[in-house]
């Protein structure tokens, strides 16, 4: 597992609430304490949508939100005078990425036993911890794709100007 020290706050906050960056990532949770401590879990609610989009859903693979949808309310709330004193965005993978990544392995490793790969932003105590993970269906004990999925995350922070100290 990959635990990072976000050291320019201020940049990846940009970046965050303001870029594109994370846009295209799926939203699992976020938590954000203010004056209240507001909860938004990202999984779609099919019975909402009319038939066409359920449909569109189905073909696209979607079942979390993406962050786009999410950040113009993420903003509202964060947006002040004031930093918050907490919140948590855990980021998913879109499954279409995710299989991309599992297929360049060769079929090292088997779709059907990953359940998602996972960026985790925490601020609190101003400071910013970024982790990386995988959520596994099955114990297994060959660590190769946990360790290319942190070096990625790794790799997309670098692209993106977003300095970082490895914990």
């Amino acid at each position: 597992m990959l635990a990072l020290n976000i050291i320019d706050i201020k940049n990846l906050m940009n970046q965050l609430l303001i870029g594109n960056t994370f846009d295209s990532f799926e939203i699992a949770e976020t938590v954000i304490t203010t004056f209240n401590t507001f909860t938004i879990d990202g999984k779609l609610r099919r019975d909402f949508f009319d038939t066409d989009t359920c449909d569109s859903l189905d073909q696209s693979g979607i079942v979390y939100s993406l962050w786009k949808e999410i950040k113009p309310y993420c903003y509202s709330i964060i947006r002040g005078r004031r930093t918050p004193l907490y919140f948590k965005i855990v980021f998913q993978l879109p499954k279409k990425k995710m299989m991309k990544i599992l297929q360049s392995q060769n079929s090292r490793f088997s779709p059907e036993l990953v359940s998602g790969m996972f960026i985790n932003l925490q601020y609190k105590n101003k400071e910013l911890l970024c982790t990386a993970g995988l959520a596994l269906k099955t114990f297994i004990p060959d660590r190769s794709l946990e360790q290319l999925w942190d070096e990625m995350v790794k790799d997309f922070f670098l692209k993106h100007n977003i300095a970082f100290h490895e914990i």
